[in-house]
């Protein structure tokens, strides 16, 4: 799926604002996420994150070059660099959680940052949302057009490096179940 600059700008509007009712497609997938502290906090944590990779998607020519790092939280850069022991513990519990339930090692930022080229087709998933359903799970609302099997690894990495316990999903949801959802 191509991320028309649109498409992303739209994006980027949801994160800073909930989306309009009327907005929402008919069907939208979910990762429910127990968090290890307070909703709230990884909110914060994951809009943080996607917010400059988004900025730098519709700002940056993706051509094989280091994309710059500077508005990218040092936790979240700090967690893909092996051997960094200065940063918090949440990224570092993460990182652990990721290797044992996906497999496969960190990410390196700079291939994270490049799943956000706007011409790339790996990205399957759009940001929507992100409410609460308890003290300690968040539940990530993401278009992905309908499907329900996309590509959607850096979205775990970043649910799990941001504070999550737990990831599960994604499941398809009816766009009324994000409706009625509560906001952290």
């Amino acid at each position: 799926m191509i991320h028309e600059i649109e498409d992303i700008e739209q994006e980027r509007l949801r994160l800073s604002r909930r989306p309009a009712p009327g907005d929402a497609p008919p069907v939208l997938c979910v990762f429910d996420v127990k968090t290890s502290g307070p909703v709230a906090e990884f909110d914060t944590r994951v809009r943080s994150v996607l917010a400059p990779a988004l900025q730098l998607a519709v700002s940056q020519p993706f051509d094989g070059e280091d994309l710059p790092l500077d508005a990218i939280p040092d936790w979240f850069v700090a967690a893909s660099q092996p051997g960094r022991a200065s940063f918090p513990d949440f990224p570092q519990r993460g990182v652990e959680r990721y290797e044992a339930v996906i497999g496969g090692g960190r990410w390196d930022v700079q291939e994270w940052l490049y799943q956000f080229d706007p011409d790339s087709e790996f990205r399957g998933w759009a940001w929507w949302d992100l409410t609460c359903s308890g003290d300690h799970e968040a539940r990530i609302w993401v278009d992905t057009w309908g499907e329900s099997f996309f590509a959607c690894d850096e979205l775990r990495w970043l649910a799990y490096v941001s504070g999550g316990e737990e990831v599960s999903g994604p499941t398809l949801a009816r766009a009324t179940d994000w409706i009625t959802a509560t906001s952290p």
